[in-house]
Parts: C-alpha cells; structure tokens; sequence
C-alpha cells in the first residue's frame, strides 16, 4: 500500500508575530499532528509557517474534521460557572446543545465542572461577588476528577506546586485577563466555526482559507483578542476616531487556544528546577531593560521567549522540545532575560532553536495586558558572554525590593548592563557591566544594612576579562586603567600586620583579607575608603590624594630600603610612557577612561603579567618625564651599592597644590646626581597641572626613561650636596 503524496502548505497567514499568529500556528500544528497525520511537518520561513503533510486540503479539514480540545476555567468567574454569568452561561448551554459529535469530549466534561463548582461553593473555596475564596483548591479538585483531555488546558493555566499556585503569564492569572476569560471566548468562537447548516460550514471554510492564507475575505468576528495582539485588540486611543472594536478571525482564536497548551507547565520535581518552582516552558522574569515604547516602572507579567525553527519538525519533535523547554545557563533552567540571552550566546538551547521572538507582558490600557514585541534574538555562540557568569551571583543578592534605595538603584543599573552584555556581547558592553558591578559596591559599602547582610564580593582574575576588554577602540584608557586598578602595595615585613593593598582595596570601602581568616575571606568592608570621594570628585584629584597616601604609605615598605625617597606601586601592569604623558596633558577620553576605570577595579589582577604594544608617541610633559624615572628608583651609573633614587615623599603634596616648578627642580638636580643632565624648568605650571601630573604617577611606567632620553643628555655626576 503506497504512502498518501506529502503536500507542503505555506500558511503566509501565520508568522512569529504578534503573539496569536505564533499561537494559532502552533495550534494548528498540534491539532493536525495528533488528530490526522502524525508525520506532519512544520518549519517557519520568512514567508510564514510551511507545513508538510498528507492532509490535501488544511482550510478544509479545520473546517470538517477538527475536534476541539476541552477547555474550561470553573475556578474564574465570567467562565460560566459563576452565579453572574450570562453571556458565558449562554455560551456553555449552547454547546450542550449543539448537535456536533465534534464537540463531544467538551460537553463531557461540562457536568463535572458543575459538580466541582457547586462543592467548591458548599465548602467556601468560592467567594461570589466578593474577593477570597480558594482558587487552587478549586483547581485540584477539578483536576483529580476532569477528564483526561483537559489537563493540557489546566496545566497551562494554572500550576499547583506543594502550598503555592502559579499562573504561567502567557494565559494571565489561571486562563484569563482581568475580566476576559479565554475560556469562555473560545466557546464562543467554536460555536462560530462549527456549524450546523451549510452556509454556516461554507463561512467556517473561507475564514479557515483566510487565516491560513493571510487574507480578509470573509467579515471577521467582533470579539476579543486580549493580550495576544495589541495591535487588534480595539480599545481607547485604538483608532484615528477614538476606539475601535476588537476584530479577531474566529479560527486564529480558537487555534491559538489550542497552541497554548504546548506551553503545558509541570511541576515535577527535576534536578535542575528548585524546589517548589513551576517548570514553565520559556518564560522568564520581567527585566529592567522593558521595551522601546515602554514608560518607567511599568508593571509585567514576566515574558515569554517563543522558539522559531527552520528546519522542518514532527509534532513529536516539537512537543519533546516545548517539554524539555531547554534554555540553560550555568547548567540551570534560564527564568530571567539576562540567562534567556546568555543561554542563547553559550550553546544551553536545545539543538534546532534558530531564533527567538521575546515578547513582555505589559501592562497597558489600564488594567489590560499586551504581549509586547521586544526582540528577535539569533541564536548564535558567542562564548566572551560565559565571562558573566563569575560577577552575576554576588549581585543577584540586591535584585529584590529589600535594599534600600541607593543600592537598588545601583543593583538595577547592574541588571540592565548585565542583561546588554548577554545580549551584545563586546568589550564596552562588558566594561559597563563591570562598571556597574563596581558602583554597586559602592553603594552596598555606604550602607550598613546591606554590608551586614552580604559579605565582599569576590573579584574574578582579570586575565580572561582583560583578552575581551583589550577589542575596544579607546585602547590607551583601557592602558591606563588596568596599569591604575592593577597597581598593588608590597606587604611590611609583618605581613598579619599590613598585607599587601591594591587600588581596589583604596578606592572602595573594602580591607586587604586577614590571613586565615575564613568567614571573610575576601576582606571585611571599612566604614569609608582610605582615599574617598572615587565617582564623585574629579578623578585626577582622587588619584594625586593617591599619591600623597602612597608616598606616606611606603615609608617602612618590605624592600623601600633600596630606595632614596620613595617610590609609586611597586605591583601591577605597566603602563607605557606615553599613555601617561597623553593622560596628563588632557590628551584622553576622561569619561571612558573613568569607565574603564570602575570595570578594572571589579576584578583580581594578582599575578596578572601583561605587555602592552607600543604607543602612539605623545607629546612629553617635561616635569612627568623627569619624574617618571625616579617613580620607579634610578641608580647612579656607576653602579654602586648606594640606594636607587625615588620620589621624594612631600613631592606628591607639592604638585597636588600646584608647586609644579619647585618639584621640577627638585628631580633634575636629582637626575643630575646620577648622571642626566635635564631641560631648563619650564614655566611655574598651574594646580591644575600638577594634579595631572600626580594622577599620572600612580601606575607603574612601562620604560620610564623612553621620554626622558630625548630631552635630556648624560653628563658626569654633580656633588651630592647639590641635592635638596
């Protein structure tokens, strides 16, 4: 016996958007892989849903075949259940009435609805007219007695895990929006395309055409959408003359019914879903980026991420896949936006996923919601997104409503960078997810509560971090950065005493870790940080306060013997010459170095060892090139045992206040010493300019000299007591 011929059937009626088109092809899919072709296909294609079947003619086997899945929602009121319920009343007896055997199994399991409705009512888990009452008792007890058919339609509604009920947000709060309950409507509309006399089947037939085809022949239905598609779902400000009527095809309502069972909910208990939490297949928490046409603070359901494929399915492919609904992150189920997108750039999404179309809840019109368009999302590998996954735990602590409102400001910054790096991917994505990470320490250290309840975060090594940050265009802030938040003390010989100290532990209300000790082992916090006022003063003023802590820091340092004054930070990433020069002469982007700034400070640079490519020659600022030498400690080139020359310490507190010409002086007699012969002093310089100057000697320099040796030449020593 030879196989029916396959015919493949574009729908250009149906697409991932809105919401409904996406449902209804879904339904459609479903309905005709369990009730008249198994092998069925389906895929979608630029040009709509394509499906492979041997049913020759789709529009009419919806028409004259379809049986409809029971549907009911006795636990809401407007279904028909309620003691106030006309229309949907009508609407149930009318289907008890009706003389279709296609109607059968929901007429069948209309009774036992009663029946639970009038228990639930004797025993009080009903509340006519008034709030309270039971809804999840309602629930289970329905469901322990309903027929088999409709569990589909309550699991989708409404999911019962140990003493908590949760209403997956694509079919609002248990099967209805407000007071539009789907459940009702699509009674309605089954009595629309299920008729009785032949005009009623010849019109059931066009409108099926209609929605398969994409065209509007035959008169839609006045009735309502709800959320699954704003733009038809009528209402005030709907229409250039005030408000139109919602207009829906009663085929694309009924079969989107029918494709949001599919997103059946379970919560069985798996290892990979917490305790007592609903598996609901690709739905996510609300995020704080929203949407483009979005207002502040406005309230979501959550979102719901619908997989497109392109490689054509079975119904068996596609069910397995809505049932293991996989969207990992980090070996987790994806449940907020931010993992929806990293999972999609990390290889976590079941095989086959081409895209997704992410849709917010919103809501909008008042108490109405709308499935909102907020992204088309590729799924495609990007593994730099993986680097999120070492600094995302320590702020989720801060993501409820507790924290107090500079903290919680603070966290949602963090959010909302967090969730465009998962989503972008890049280097200044990544610097200002990790700016943000720094910000929100600063916040959680200013406040005692909050430091009280959350340990030091831990900071992640920076070397896999520095391999993205180095892609950005704004490579000589990048330099200066890291050569800044890499800068490090040596410990004093007692090290329990004073530990080793880096700019992190300087500009933030953070201490060095106490050997040993295992409850903070990342540090304990400070009341305030040694040098304050980072992100609220000028940055050049907070790096030359820097300076003059350093310069008094230094004295009694393990190994500042070798040295005859003192010198900058001994540990951290050199900076090449002429970053610094271009640093202090303006020259630099000073708000993406700040940037760069903050997105160092929230990582590890211990044991970091890094060279950078030679920089663009800059401009020298004679004063910093003589200091720069001496930063580092130069010795005389005779080689002997006398310590290497330093920086003297009040120099950092003299430029600082504007001494620029006096601490010129001062270096080149210093030079002279060991052998340099400087440039005359250029002119007194302003305060100004030896903040810059300071703030410039923080980091370490790669290749002091490499400025100095063109403006300078070697001549002998001078006497000693020449120096100051």
């Amino acid at each position: 016996m030879t196989s029916p011929p396959i015919t493949r059937h574009a729908c250009p009626g149906l697409h991932p958007e809105p919401l409904a088109s996406y449902l209804a092809g879904l339904g459609l899919i479903r309905v005709l892989g369990e009730q008249a072709d198994p092998e069925a296909t389906a895929a979608w294609t630029p040009d709509g849903l394509v499906i492979g079947t041997a049913v020759p003619d789709l529009a009419a086997w919806l028409a004259e075949q379809y049986v409809p899945t029971p549907v009911l929602s006795p636990w809401n009121s407007g279904s028909g259940f309620g003691l106030k319920d006309r229309e949907p009343l009508r609407a149930l007896e009318a289907v008890l009435a009706h003389p279709s055997p296609r109607l059968a199994p929901l007429r069948e399991a209309i009774p036992i609805a009663r029946e639970v409705v009038s228990k639930a009512r004797a025993k009080g888990w009903i509340a006519e007219g008034a709030s309270g009452g039971d809804k999840s008792r309602v629930v289970l007890e329905f469901r322990n007695r309903c027929p088999d058919g409709l569990l589909p339609w309550i699991d989708a509604a409404v999911v019962l895990a140990e003493n908590d009920t949760f209403f997956p947000p694509l079919l609002g709060t248990g099967g209805n929006d407000g007071r539009l309950d789907f459940s009702t409507n699509f009674h309605q509309r089954l009595l629309d395309v299920i008729g009785v006399s032949d005009k009623d089947r010849a019109r059931s037939l066009a409108t099926a055409r209609d929605l398969i085809d994409g065209t509007e022949a035959e008169q839609l239905a006045g009735a309502a959408i709800g959320q699954f598609d704003p733009a038809d779902a009528g209402g005030p400000g709907s229409s250039r003359f005030g408000a139109a009527e919602s207009l829906v095809n009663p085929w694309g309502y009924v079969l989107f019914v029918e494709g949001t069972l599919l997103f059946a909910a379970s919560a069985t208990r798996r290892n990979q879903h917490s305790a007592g939490r609903a598996a609901v297949p690709f739905t996510a928490q609300s995020s704080p980026d929203g949407s483009a046409s979005g207002a502040a603070g406005e309230e979501s359901r959550g979102e719901v991420w619908t997989p497109v494929w392109t490689r054509e399915f079975t119904l068996a492919e596609i069910r397995q896949m809505f049932a293991e609904a996989r969207v990992s992150w980090r070996g987790r189920p994806a449940r907020r936006a931010v993992h929806f997108y990293a999972a999609t750039r990390t290889l976590g999404v079941a095989r086959g996923i081409d895209e997704f179309t992410r849709y917010g809840l919103q809501r909008r019109n008042g108490l109405a919601f709308a499935a909102v368009p907020l992204a088309r999302v590729d799924v495609r590998e990007h593994a730099e997104v993986g680097l999120a996954s070492a600094v995302e735990d320590w702020a989720a602590r801060f993501s409820g409503g507790d924290a107090s409102a500079a903290v919680g400001q603070a966290a949602r910054g963090f959010e909302a960078a967090h969730l465009a790096y998962a989503r972008d991917g890049g280097a200044l994505p990544l610097a200002r997810m990790l700016a943000a990470l720094t910000t929100l320490e600063q916040a959680v250290g200013r406040s005692g509560r909050a430091r009280d309840a959350s340990p030091v975060r831990y900071a992640p090594p920076a070397r896999p971090f520095l391999d993205v940050l180095r892609q950005a265009e704004n490579i000589q802030e990048l330099r200066v950065a890291a050569g800044l938040a890499s800068c490090a003390t040596l410990p004093r010989p007692d090290r329990a005493a004073a530990p080793s100290r880096t700019l992190r532990q300087v500009l933030l209300p953070i201490d060095p870790p106490v050997p040993g000790d295992r409850l903070q082992p990342n540090g304990p916090w400070r009341d305030a940080p040694l040098i304050p006022g980072f992100g609220s003063r000028d940055l050049a003023e907070v790096l030359a306060d820097v300076l003059i802590w350093r310069s008094r820091a230094a004295i009694g340092e393990r190994g500042e013997e070798k040295f005859r004054g003192v010198t900058t930070f001994r540990l951290g990433v050199p900076v090449p010459s002429a970053d610094l020069h271009a640093f202090a002469s303006g020259q630099l982007d000073n708000a993406m170095l700040g940037l760069f700034l903050r997105a160092c400070l929230a990582l590890n640079w211990r044991n970091v060892r890094h060279e950078w490519s030679p920089a663009r020659p800059a401009v020298p600022v004679a004063t910093l090139g003589l200091l720069q030498p001496l930063a580092a400690g130069i010795a005389a080139d005779d080689g002997g045992d006398e310590p290497k020359l330093a920086l003297s310490p009040d120099w950092a507190t003299w430029l600082a206040a504007g001494q620029v010409r006096a601490v010129h002086d001062e270096a080149a007699a210093r030079l002279r010493w060991v052998g340099w012969d400087a440039v005359p002093a250029p002119p007194a310089g302003s305060a100004g300019d030896g903040v810059w100057i300071a703030a410039a000697l923080v980091p370490r320099c790669l290749h002091p000299r490499s400025v100095l040796s063109p403006i300078a030449k070697q001549i002998k020593p001078i006497d000693s007591g020449d120096l100051s």
